[in-house]
């Protein structure tokens, strides 16, 4: 029931994110249709601000002074807004404010059709400040309409919002168009996301499997010496970012730089395959994922066999394992019979984790490795300020994060019989 409420969350906090990024929509757009932004029209540009319903107020209900206007993002110049918000800010009313950008348009008219006349230089309204503004219109500042004390007000503006139109366009319209070529945001996700699953499913399998031996060879004998050296291993595998990692195995083992022995894994990159499908391009390329799937997998297998190991010991430390011990029943009798169920118990939520952080954690492993998965997409949607597609990445990360730990739910219920979901 929890998922509803939480992916609204996330996709305000996604809409709020990108009504605070540097870039002009508008500008991105027309871009897109190819318009010289030099030789815009006024025109063109309110005509696009309205087409992507940049008019609208944010969302559905809004808390704002007294003297501001029910939609301020009615005025569509960045700079006109900028400048309506300092009037406001210092008390002025919309009214009075509006009346006073109509006498400067006026002027400033009125001037370019006197252009001959010595003295008469037209003004740009973006390079004034509030009062600099207000004097250049010739406004009595003493019988300006002006409050002196803001109390809050409650605006409501219903479903007619660039919110709830933002949520249409991602459930209805694939997140929008992607700046770059104009293909839709879904399309690109899709298409990484296999790639991305490709070789996060194998690194969980392999993590989980390992991890259960592993966890269980050290549980069986926490005082052997190879168990001791092991453990220490997989400190220093865990402890070891995975970067630095992944470039040390790229540096050192794709090429014979450094001796024919080190040759040992292909190079860096993607081979690309115009015709082929997606997940023919990831079978013919499976020997350029042998790397990275490593790389994740020694980092994940550290940490998951480490908490077995621990989840099996405490296990062991319970009085109904003296029980069994007193029945004749050897360690790996008993190991093997309720305390391994046991132990597993616990440590399912661990291993639904561990596979969305593989999985969100993937961004810098396709970077290095140059895999066109989700970490790949996001890194080249960021650098380009291609939002659509970012927006995208972060509900798709966020649904996979919120989907593995109900599916971790559910199996601990399963495993766990004494726990009963309503």
């Amino acid at each position: 029931m929890l998922v509803v409420p939480t992916l609204f969350i996330i996709s305000l906090i996604a809409f709020i994110l990108s009504k605070n990024t540097p870039q002009d929509p508008v500008s991105s757009m027309l871009n897109l249709k190819g318009m010289d932004q030099e030789v815009l029209d006024d025109e063109v540009y309110k005509k696009t601000y309205q087409e992507l319903s940049l008019d609208l107020a944010n969302f559905y209900l809004s808390v704002v002074p007294q003297n501001y206007p029910d939609n301020l993002n009615k005025v569509y110049k960045l700079e006109d807004r900028v400048l309506y918000k300092k009037l406001l800010s210092k008390g002025y009313r919309f009214e009075f404010i509006d009346d006073a950008f109509e006498k400067f348009d006026s002027r400033n008219y009125d001037l370019s059709k006197s252009n001959d006349q010595q003295g008469l230089i037209k003004v740009q309204r973006s390079k004034l400040d509030a009062e600099e503004f207000l004097q250049e219109v010739g406004v009595d500042k003493k019988n300006a309409s002006k409050s002196r004390f803001y109390y809050p007000t409650l605006r409501w503006h219903g479903t007619h919002n660039q919110y709830h139109e933002w949520l249409k366009k991602v459930f209805f319209n694939g997140f929008g168009a992607s700046i770059t070529d104009g293909i839709k945001a879904i399309s690109k996700v899709k298409k990484a996301l296999t790639w991305t699953l490709s070789f996060t499913l194998i690194d969980f399998i392999l993590s989980i499997i390992l991890g259960l031996l592993l966890g269980y060879y050290l549980a069986y004998k926490p005082e052997g010496k190879s168990q001791k050296l092991l453990r220490q291993v997989l400190y220093l595998f865990y402890a070891v970012p995975v970067f630095w990692l992944a470039t040390v195995l790229v540096v050192y083992f794709t090429t014979a730089d450094y001796g024919t022995w080190t040759n040992i894994f292909p190079s860096v990159g993607i081979n690309i395959y115009p015709e082929k499908s997606t997940l023919t391009q990831i079978v013919l390329n499976s020997e350029k994922l042998i790397l990275p799937i490593l790389c994740l997998s020694l980092h994940s297998l550290a940490y998951v066999s480490r908490m077995v190991e621990k989840s099996l010991t405490d296990e062991l430390s319970k009085d109904y394992v003296l029980y069994a011990y007193s029945k004749g029943l050897s360690k790996r009798q008993i190991i093997k019979g309720e305390v391994f169920k046991n132990a597993l118990t616990p440590s399912i939520t661990l291993f639904m984790s561990s596979f969305a952080s593989a999985f969100s954690g993937s961004l810098v492993i396709e970077v290095i490795f140059n895999i066109p998965g989700m970490g790949r997409l996001l890194f080249n949607a960021l650098s380009i300020a291609d939002w659509n597609v970012v927006f995208c990445v972060l509900i798709i990360l966020s649904l996979v994060t919120i989907i593995s730990y109900i599916i971790g739910d559910i199996l601990y219920a399963i495993f766990n019989p004494r726990i009963k979901y309503t």
